[in-house]
């Protein structure tokens, strides 16, 4: 059987086709579209992912070359500052400064602090206080002094221990406790202690305080460690030193300068001021009175504490300036600058005055009942232009006081430019001059 379309169906195959062919081409549109859109999505979290890179390279850049540069200003001055540092003739003064030098090299710090322990207090030393600082704010009076144990400053003084700032948020670090800044003015990224260690033992010295460094090497706890030692080497070599040289320079009985030092260098500098400013000075010579009968009545040991305890005395008298020195045996002198006429011999009377007042040890068995001295005085430029001669003239004077009966102060005079007769020594009395003591 066959059968045919009909004509209608061919005519609108066409229009048919048309249709199709729009609904087909819609669809496709609307999915090049939707996948256009996803394309641009993707391309822009890429572009977003690509500058959080980019940023982030750039600060590892900028990080790198911080460091960078930390390490090679390290390296440049390291060198100069560890010598200047590890000096055996380094003055403690100067320290401070040069770990300073030391510590903006490294970091670049808004803030540096200082903090030391007071060395004559030892192991009784509870306070640091602060003997360095360099900040763009002031520095308040409550910080100059911090308590062992108070604050952050004073944790790491008690811990003796380096803590950077994220430390501080790990309470495990510091036994559970919070710890709090020592003062709101502080912003204190980095604190060490500065540690010596005797016998295996550590014992504070001090602390370094850094504050908002620009620049944060990747071992920067490692670097404050390496400043806070060559800072506690400094110290302890300077310490040391300034030590050994006061034990030269000084007598060992008495602690007062010893006659080497004396002759050899202070007694020359205090001349040469007086010469250059114009200003005068004296010289004090004296000795214990009977101290042989002393020494054979209670023996040697009471005899060296009687030196120790006169010495005492004098320190106790010297006026601002007067060196006082151990020249040798029982006999003492004094340097006096400053001191001219009535006022020098007023000065060696205090002295003699607060001796024979002093209630010395055995001193009832002494003639008199007492320990006493007699002295001499000489005064520069009148009575000598050199050492030698001042000493031996205060010394004529000395002998002139014992010839007089002792317990007495004697001043020298010489002769005047065309004046007759040699040296002559002048005693000036005192109440008890006319007894022998």
């Amino acid at each position: 059987m066959s059968w045919a379309l009909p004509e209608k169906v061919f005519e609108l195959a066409p229009v048919v086709a048309g249709v199709l062919g729009v609904a087909f081409g819609a669809v496709i549109g609307r999915v090049g579209r939707s996948r256009l859109v996803n394309d641009l999505s993707h391309l822009e979290a890429e572009v977003a992912r690509l500058e959080s890179q980019s940023r982030d390279q750039a600060r590892q850049v900028a990080k790198l070359r911080g460091e960078q540069r930390a390490v090679s200003n390290l390296t440049r001055q390291l060198p100069n500052l560890a010598r200047e540092l590890n000096r055996s003739d380094l003055d403690e003064r100067l320290i401070p400064q040069l770990v300073f030098a030391l510590v903006d090299s490294i970091f670049e710090p808004e803030q540096k602090l200082l903090y030391l322990i007071d060395p004559a207090l030892g192991d009784r030393g509870q306070l640091l206080h602060l003997v360095g600082r360099s900040s763009s704010t002031d520095i308040p009076p409550a910080v100059t002094k911090i308590k062992i144990g108070d604050g952050k400053i004073g944790w790491v003084a008690s811990a003796k221990v380096e803590m950077v700032a994220d430390d501080w948020l790990n309470m495990t670090r510091t036994e559970g406790r919070a710890i709090e800044d020592n003062h709101p003015s502080l912003r204190l990224d980095l604190i060490g202690p500065l540690v010596q260690y005797e016998d295996g033992k550590p014992r504070l010295l001090g602390v370094l305080c850094v504050g908002n460094p620009a620049s944060r090497p990747r071992d920067e706890k490692n670097m404050l460690q390496m400043v806070t030692n060559l800072a506690a080497i400094a110290l302890t070599n300077s310490r040391s030193t300034r030590q050994l040289r006061d034990l030269a320079n000084h007598d060992g009985l008495t602690g007062l300068m010893n006659k080497r030092h004396f002759m050899n260098q202070k007694l020359g500098l205090l001349i040469n001021a007086a010469e250059r400013e114009g200003t005068p000075l004296s010289v004090f010579i004296f000795d214990i009175d009977y101290f042989k009968k002393f020494n054979d009545s209670n023996g040697h040991l009471a005899g060296d504490e009687i030196l120790k305890h006169v010495s005492q005395v004098v320190r106790e008298n010297l006026r601002p300036g007067d060196v006082a020195c151990r020249y040798g045996g029982e006999e003492f002198i004094v340097a006096m600058p400053g001191a001219r006429g009535p006022e020098r011999f007023a000065a060696a009377e205090r002295i003699r005055a607060a001796i024979e007042s002093t209630n010395f040890a055995h001193g009832e068995s002494q003639p008199g009942g007492r320990v006493t001295i007699s002295g001499g005085v000489s005064q520069f430029p009148v009575d000598g232009t050199i050492g030698h001669d001042l000493i031996r003239h205060a010394d004529q004077a000395l002998y002139q006081a014992k010839a007089a009966g002792r317990n007495r102060t004697v001043q020298f005079r010489g002769v005047d430019i065309g004046g007759e007769g040699g040296d002559e020594p002048v005693w000036v009395p005192h109440a008890d001059s006319s007894s022998e003591r």
